[in-house]
This record gives C-alpha cells, structure tokens and sequence, in this order.
C-alpha cells in the first residue's frame, strides 16, 4: 500500500503533488494512532527516512529533498512560496489541535527544516494561521524558548517585522490576538536574542510593541506557565524526552528578560552618553547637532522603559496565588546583579548618579514583587549577598531591614 501511494503522488504535477502529500500524511498519522491506543506512538517513526511513510512524503513531496521522478529538479522561488501556502492553508483548514501537532512534528520535529519553518511562521502571522502558531509555540516550549533554533525563529520575525521594513510592525502588533501562548514565547525568546550588551540592545519599535502588549494585558506574559493539553505533547512522538510533570521542568517566561531591559536600559543610556561627552568632535555645529538627536533618543528611550516597568510589575501583581509558580531563579537574579555592577563600575560617582539610583530602585521593586508573588524562592541572606557589591541605594536598604527583620 506505502508503494502504491508513493507511485501515484508521483505520478501528480506539482503544487497537487504537495497538497494530496499532505493529506496522506495525516492519514498514516491517523492509521498510528488508532493501531496504538489513541495516544502512543506510530510503529516505526523515530527510525530512518525510509522507515517512516509520513516522513518519506514529507521529504519527497513537501520540501522536496528526494525525488525519483526523472525530471526532478530544484523547486524555483515561486514554486517555494507556493508550498508555503499550500502548508499555512492547511494548517489553517485543520481545526484538530492534536493532528495538528502530529503533523507538524512530521514536517519540523528535527532541526533539519529550520529555514522553512522560520519562513512558513513569518507567513502565518501575516495571514493569521492561529493553529499554525500554536504548534509553533508548543514547538518552541519542548526546544527552549531562549536555545538556538527558536531564538532563529523569532529574529527572523524581528527582522521581516521591525527592521527591514519598519511599516510592517502594525501586522506583528496583533499577534497577542492570533496566539497569547506564541505571543509569550516570542517575547521570551527575543529577551535573549538581545541581551541589551554592547550591540545588542532590541529596537525601539520592538520594545514599544512589546511594551503595549504587557500594559494591555498583564497576564500575556505568564501565559507559558498554563500547561498545554498533554494530548498534544504527546504527538510529538517523544522526540524532546519524556514530558516532565507538571509540565516542564523548567518553566521560561519573558518576565526575566524584560526585567533585565528595563534594569540595564539606564545604565546602558548613561555609558552612552558618557562616550558622547569623551568622544573628540570636530566642530561646534556637529557637537549640538549630534546632542540634540542623542538627548532625543535618550528621552525616548528612558520614557518605554519606564512604561515596561510599569507592566511587568502588574503582570507578576496579576498573578493568582493560590496559582503561583516559580519563575524567576536566585540564580538568575545573581546573574542580573552582575551585569548592572559591570555596567556601574563604567560610571562616576554611581551613588549621585540618576540612571544608577534608577536602575537599583527596579532591581528592588523586582525583587520584592517577584518574592512577594511567589515567583521567586530565596533564603534570608540572598538579598544581602545581592547587594553586596552594589552602590548604596535607599529602597535596598530599606528592603534589607524589612528581610532581616522579618
């Protein structure tokens, strides 16, 4: 029977090779289900190519890697696009959260169709393929939201929305509509993508879009800590190990990261206009020029940051708890303090200055809302560790007699 359907999708022309290919696919899919129970895994997948029907399809008449037709040849740019549509239009066509992700799986469960995969999504958040984006965040949990390939995903996003063509952002602006679970995942992906060191601080039309999506609803950000339908996981066919529970061991959130934006963003500002002051100009008009653009910019910037801050405090304030989990590591928190002492030790007289004072007093409000909510577990003496190599700053203090005292 595997014989006869491969002949007769070969015998078809292409894009209806693809779209018959597919539907073949979700038949084996269905065909491994019922013979293991409705929910184990389909007898030979996870073996070789050739071992795996839906596999052989996919590889043959959907990214077209093997053919034995005598005329195969490399599929042009415009016959690429079309399987993309032919792809998001079935992902979209499918209302089957389940076969969806088995299906998927097939498709991009190894890392060898990444450049399709990050192509197809981009896609699927201009035309709203929801079912398609679910699968993608799912996808992007058994990965790592902040390991290699979904960090690729996600600046292929950034890119195709935000930086080559700046217009576009309105579309990547609705994506909490289409998918809060993707939404979330992007937001913590992106938080590594751009660790705001050296180069590689986030763009301002990135930080802005993100900033209204936290201020408009709180809990976008802790969507990640709802565990997904295990049914789902389970059409993964086991490929990321056996799904922890609850849920997954380590539970990532954007909260971390933005909370490290926001911290750093001040000092950040305040090196940059210490090398503007250091930096030799070659005439007065360049000098007042150049200031005015960077107190503008400066001005922008300190103002979304600020915003952010203000969000991501109602998010870790939104959360129930008698719901609470652990988001936030001491370990993480650590990491953060180290970061802003570098960043310090580059700055003058720290305890006068503003941006430091600034970013002190949000590593507190961060620290006390986070333990306050439950998201992070420390012992008594961590916050004085944590402040150890710090300026002195009054909210610390403050914070620091009311643990010791407690």
């Amino acid at each position: 029977m595997d014989n006869l359907r491969l002949h007769y999708l070969q015998q078809l022309d292409f894009p209806e090779c693809t779209k018959v290919g597919l539907q073949h696919i979700e038949e084996y899919l269905s065909q491994g289900s019922q013979r293991s129970g409705g929910g184990g895994r389909i007898p030979g997948l996870g073996g070789s190519t050739s071992d795996n029907p839906a596999q052989q399809i996919a590889q043959e008449f959907v990214f077209f890697h093997t053919s034995r037709r005598p005329y195969h040849q490399r599929l042009s740019a415009i016959q690429e696009l079309q399987v993309l549509e032919i792809l998001c239009n079935h992902f979209h066509e499918q209302r089957d959260s389940k076969k969806a992700m088995a299906l998927f799986d097939v498709l991009f469960g190894n890392a060898g169709q990444l450049e399709v995969l990050c192509r197809l999504v981009s896609m699927g958040v201009a035309v709203q393929c929801k079912s398609l984006l679910y699968c993608a965040a799912i996808w992007m949990e058994l990965q790592g939201c902040t390991s290699p390939n979904p960090t690729k995903l996600c600046k292929m996003l950034v890119d195709d929305y935000c930086l080559l063509v700046p217009s576009a952002t309105s579309v990547l602006c609705g994506l909490p509509h289409i998918s809060r679970r993707f939404t979330c995942n992007f937001m913590t992906s992106v938080t590594s993508l751009y660790p705001f060191s050296g180069d590689q601080c986030p763009p301002y039309a990135l930080v802005e879009m993100i900033t209204e999506w936290i201020n408009k609803d709180p809990g976008l950000g802790l969507v990640s800590l709802t565990p997904a339908d295990k049914s789902v996981i389970q059409k993964t066919q086991g490929r990321y190990g056996q799904v922890a529970q609850p849920w997954l061991s380590k539970v990532q959130t954007p909260i971390p990261g933005l909370a490290h934006w926001c911290i750093v963003a001040p000092l950040t500002q305040e090196a940059i206009r210490a090398k503007l002051n250091n930096r030799h100009r070659e005439t007065v008009v360049h000098e007042a020029m150049e200031t005015e653009h960077t107190n503008n910019t400066e001005s922008k910037n300190l103002q979304i940051y600020s915003k952010l801050n203000v969000g991501i405090i109602q998010t870790m304030v939104s959360v129930n708890p008698e719901q609470s989990k652990i988001y936030l590591a001491m370990q993480d928190m650590f990491l953060l303090v180290k970061t802003v002492t570098g960043l310090i030790q580059q700055i003058a007289n720290p305890t006068e200055n503003d941006s430091v004072q600034t970013a002190l007093d949000r590593l507190g409000q961060f620290f006390q809302v986070a333990k306050g909510t439950g998201g992070l577990q420390c012992d008594k003496g961590d916050l004085s560790r944590m402040c150890q190599s710090l300026p002195s700053n009054r909210f610390l203090e403050i914070l620091q007699q009311q643990t010791e005292a407690s």
